[in-house]
């Protein structure tokens, strides 16, 4: 019953690689980033992703520090203390490379003490990422063709990872995508890795990975995580993703927060079940269900402290 107690933490996936095809209202420059995350904060939300895009185009930049630093640096501007963080480049495992191509960047926004970054991302394995549409499989946009469609994550990079960020003291997301990714995220957190660690688990439609995206999911991760984590409280997020109905993709959040757990929203994630709505009014409806449920919101510092006591 204490996690009942404690306020739910709102995370947005804000724009990932959501085209305006898919949903009009998907921010891409930096200028509509800063607006949306602006929004978000007011609406309740207390972390942020988002994925660096060119600004005419709306292509994906993963690894483009300036955009990512002008973005943090005008929210940062503005007086908002909501936690931000970006991605990085899929398709590079070799961890003499990965440190500076693929994740150099994530390191320097970190480093600069006047972004407050506070929180950054890992995924904590391989998986073959798939797509299922109308009965055929294929690729979500050009930058996952089904010939690379294999996301590698070696144990090795994601270990050494882990000791750059705990060096800097940092809260770090560990991305679940599938059961084994959890099992060795938890197997980490028992060996001490890393200091401030949270679970993200993503539970999708498209997406041939994972457990279903259904509430009995939500209690499963849950469960490991008990077990697993050495009589460590450990704080999880449930991420819908890849979701066409609005009704399922509230029935996993409602789940989520009744069980808990945290919950991340937004229209990089699920773009067709969020129809007409943008990501601000997606995080109010999540604040309302939180209430609903008698879980207030945690504003940005509440949720700092929570998840570096995770």
């Amino acid at each position: 019953m204490e996690a009942l107690r404690e306020p739910v933490v709102i995370e947005v996936g804000l724009n990932e690689a959501v085209s305006r095809q898919q949903h009009p209202a998907v921010p891409n420059a930096p200028d509509e980033i800063v607006a949306d995350i602006l929004a978000c904060a007011r609406a309740g939300a207390s972390i942020v992703h988002f994925h660096a895009r060119d600004p005419t185009t709306g292509e994906q930049r993963c690894g483009d520090e300036a955009l990512y630093r002008r973005v943090m640096a005008e929210v940062r501007a503005a007086g908002c203390d909501v936690m931000l963080y970006p991605t990085y480049e899929p398709f590079i495992s070799d961890f003499e490379r990965a440190r500076s191509e693929r994740f150099g960047h994530v390191l320097a926004l970190a480093d600069d003490p006047d972004l407050d970054v506070g929180i950054v991302p890992l995924d904590m394995g391989s998986v073959d990422f798939v797509w299922e549409e109308g009965g055929e499989l294929s690729p979500i946009n050009e930058a996952l063709p089904l010939d690379r469609s294999i996301y590698r994550n070696p144990f090795r990079t994601l270990v050494e990872m882990l000791r750059e960020y705990d060096a800097r003291d940092l809260i770090v997301s560990l991305a679940v995508f599938e059961p084994g990714h959890l099992r060795s995220s938890l197997a980490l957190v028992r060996a001490g890795l890393p200091r401030h660690p949270v679970v993200k688990f993503f539970l999708s439609g498209h997406w041939l990975h994972g457990l279903l995206p259904e509430p009995e999911s939500v209690h499963i991760y849950a469960r490991m995580i008990e077990r697993l984590a050495a009589r460590r409280r450990l704080a999880w997020f449930c991420a819908p993703t890849g979701l066409d109905s609005r009704e399922a993709v509230d029935e996993l959040l409602r789940c989520a927060i009744a069980a808990g757990g945290h919950v991340r929203v937004g229209i990089g994630d699920t773009p067709v079940a969020a129809g007409g709505r943008c990501n601000a009014e997606l995080v109010a409806e999540a604040a309302r269900l939180a209430a609903e449920l008698g879980r207030d919101v945690a504003p940005p510092a509440e949720a700092r402290r929570l998840l570096r006591a995770s």
